[in-house]
């Protein structure tokens, strides 16, 4: 269904800044994605003094986002606000011997008749930890087994790098609690296109192009200026002390890295990278 080949790629989302004469790196990331950047990672971060990342990503933290998401008593369900079409369509997405099917009928024998279905899948989950986990579940089931934070993550550990996160899990689990559920729905909504977004996700990040990567999506819920612009401050904060030292390697979604590298040029930084919201650079 989508890009195959090597698993191994460059990676070209990296921008490096400058200021008096100490130099660190950030990495625009994608939290999930089909090919390993292990290798670039490696480079990257193997001098670094100090690794960042958006917040925790052990399995005791995101084990409590789950479980922030999760009532088991709760009578929503996600699919109460979906038509019967739309449902058999996620379900066909999702499970394969409902794709050769794609009816209301036969998603209702689906439901019914398979153990692990989509509808149980997400029963009992609030809205956007339910989109989270038909959207995983759908690029993961297409071969979409690596995330650049994680792999980051892995890399820094294994080199013995001391590493900071920006935010706490409450803060994280507050921003995916604040996700506007209008879009939520909207994406859902919109499975028929998730293909071609996928798709056109992978292209331009292996670009390096911010711009494309933007308009790649459809309304993506969390790619949000509620919930991008606000963050972007807060991690610029929380980053100063250590890039005034230099050697930091910073982990941060893709989408942060056009506030930010505004924020970090109004301060005096110089940025080098794919893609610049101004033209001052400094030099090769």
């Amino acid at each position: 269904m989508f890009s195959i080949g090597s698993k191994q790629k460059k990676l070209k989302m990296i921008w490096q800044v400058q200021k008096n004469g100490k130099l660190s790196q950030i990495v625009g990331t994608a939290h999930f994605f089909p090919y390993s950047f292990r290798k670039s990672l490696y480079r990257c971060i193997e001098n670094a003094r100090l690794v960042m990342f958006e917040g925790p990503l052990d399995d005791q933290n995101m084990a409590r986002v789950r479980e922030s998401g999760i009532d088991p008593d709760s009578a929503y369900h996600l699919f109460d606000e979906l038509d019967d079409e739309i449902i058999a369509s996620i379900t066909g997405a999702l499970i394969p011997v409902c794709r050769i099917r794609n009816s209301t009928q036969f998603f209702l024998y689906c439901k019914d008749s398979l153990k692990d279905t989509v509808y149980d899948l997400v029963k009992g989950m609030q809205p956007w930890l339910a989109f989270f986990t038909l959207w995983s579940t759908y690029l993961q089931l297409n071969g979409w087994k690596y995330s650049v934070d994680m792999e980051g993550f892995g890399v820094a550990q294994e080199l013995g790098k001391k590493i900071l996160f920006l935010e706490a899990i409450e803060e994280q689990i507050n921003v995916l609690k604040n996700i506007s559920h209008e879009r939520i729905m909207y994406f859902l909504k919109q499975v028929e296109h998730w293909e071609t977004l996928a798709n056109n996700y992978v292209k331009s990040y292996l670009k390096g192009d911010l711009e494309d990567l933007r308009l790649s999506g459809i309304r993506f819920p969390s790619r949000h200026h509620t919930i991008i612009d606000h963050r972007d401050e807060i991690f610029f904060e929380r980053m100063r002390a250590e890039l005034v030292r230099g050697d930091v390697v910073a982990f941060l979604g893709a989408p942060h890295l056009k506030g930010l590298s505004r924020l970090l040029l109004a301060d005096g930084y110089q940025v080098k990278g794919p893609w610049l919201p101004q033209s001052r650079r400094f030099s090769q």
